[in-house]
């Protein structure tokens, strides 16, 4: 367990105030803090239990999410809503969804290609043994979405209508280990396979999590 003064360290000095967040029904905080392309797991004692690496949204300046295909991370308290694992039983939704999910081949062409590499697909497996769905959109997300929209900040697609908010967002493995550190996911948060696997003992439907820039 990584001591309570590296807060400081890490400048985390935000996390003491998240108190209703350490009081929810779930054991474990998990913490994002973007700039420093950290994941921490903190617990009801305010005390840090693991610290990951992880990359996230290819986006300037770390902006938040906003609309469909900007490529931002969003910012704020988010829920997990859905576990998709590689070792869940072989029957199970959440085992057969995520080899859907990796079966997928993503092209540099459309945008998807591996860190260092802009010719070169990011092909399957790109979401690893784990995926955490958060709820993105929330109340708080269509809150900012639609005053966005009135000022005609949200662009319009071919058939002139708004793009939507986006969805999907979540927290999950790669295929493509050296682009930890980076920004270069789509929106979701990026762990190396191994670390995300060990994230899951600290995963709960409803656990908590809290993205800071």
């Amino acid at each position: 367990m990584v001591n309570f003064d590296l807060y400081e360290k890490y400048d985390l000095n935000s996390v003491k105030t998240l108190e209703i967040l350490i009081k929810s029904d779930s054991d474990y905080l998990i913490y994002i803090k973007k700039k420093q392309y950290k994941l921490f797991v903190i617990n009801k004692e305010r005390e840090i239990e693991k610290v990951f690496s992880m990359a996230v949204g290819n986006k300037k300046q770390f902006l938040t999410k906003t609309h469909s295909g900007d490529k931002g991370t969003p910012e704020g308290l988010y829920y997990v809503i859905e576990i998709l694992s590689k070792d869940a039983e072989k029957e199970t939704e959440s085992f057969r969804k995520l080899k859907r999910m990796n079966y997928v081949y993503f092209t540099a062409t459309n945008g998807y290609h591996l860190w260092g590499h802009p010719d070169k697909d990011a092909g399957k497996g790109v979401y690893g043994p784990r995926f955490f769905r958060l709820d993105y959109p929330n109340k708080e997300d269509n809150k900012n979405y639609a005053a966005l929209k009135r000022k005609g900040l949200i662009p319009k697609n071919k058939e002139g209508k708004y793009v939507d908010q986006g969805t999907g967002i979540g927290i999950h493995g790669t295929n493509d280990p050296v682009s930890i550190g980076h920004r270069i996911s789509s929106g979701c948060i990026r762990m190396l396979n191994e670390d995300v696997e060990l994230l899951d003992k600290y995963i709960k439907i409803g656990t908590p999590v809290y993205i800071e820039k």
